[in-house]
């Protein structure tokens, strides 16, 4: 009996690119190309569309933002999603987890590994390239120790919190009786120790370790904290 094919859907905004991965995995000869998509929303309707086994996903879509992109697909088509030109960002690949992805690829990814990524997911597994894994299971490592994937202190831990919710340090240090120089010597660290440089980084860490709050704050009041405090 002739071994059914993988449906895949893929997408991805460069053509060249997108029609290269389709020619490879079909060369293979274990997955069938059933659509392609350039964005967000033309994924969306060709998952609605077309029956496929496995989405495959370029992390970057003009337009649109993958974490909602990829949760919508989910919710709608419970499919294994492979998400492609990721980042080695652990708290990047949490949240992708968290909206349902089920492989990591990144940009140096051969050909022969997408098809191996696709099976893996299709197969019910999770897939990392290589230094991706390294990553991940590091930081799991360092989570049984330390409780976060950051090696950030409670006291850090409740800065980031107030932080990422909108706090500037002159209210982070009323609230707990401290210095601005030393909640300065915080949000230092925790730059440091998160790689953070922007709003938007400190939201994305903070939600992945289950802390930030932004209900009921005003985001154009938190950015304009966060330039006065990181812009000189």
């Amino acid at each position: 009996m002739e071994e059914k094919l993988i449906n895949v859907i893929i997408v991805e905004s460069h053509p060249i690119v997108r029609e290269g991965l389709r020619s490879s995995l079909e060369a293979y000869g274990e997955c069938k190309v059933v659509a392609q998509a350039i964005d967000g929303p033309s994924a969306i309707l060709a998952c609605n569309k077309h029956e496929h086994d496995v989405l495959i996903i370029n992390s970057i879509i003009p337009g649109s933002d993958p974490f909602d992109v990829i949760a919508s697909i989910k919710k709608r088509c419970r499919n294994k999603i492979v998400v492609s030109y990721i980042r080695e960002d652990v708290s990047i690949i949490h949240e992708l987890r968290k909206c349902g992805a089920d492989g990591f690829l990144g940009k140096e990814a051969t050909s022969s590994e997408y098809n191996i990524a696709v099976k893996a997911v299709h197969e019910g597994g999770l897939y990392f390239t290589q230094n991706m894994a390294d990553v991940v299971f590091k930081v799991a490592r360092a989570t049984s120790d330390t409780k976060n994937a950051y090696g950030l202190t409670e006291r850090e831990l409740e800065i980031l919190s107030l932080l990422s919710s909108g706090y500037c340090n002159k209210e982070v240090a009323n609230k707990y009786d401290l210095s601005v120089r030393t909640v300065e010597a915080h949000r230092l660290n925790i730059r440091r120790k998160t790689q953070s440089n922007t709003l938007s980084d400190l939201v994305r860490i903070s939600r992945s370790l289950g802390l930030a709050n932004m209900a009921g704050n005003n985001f154009d009041t938190i950015s304009t904290k966060f330039i006065s405090e990181h812009v000189s």
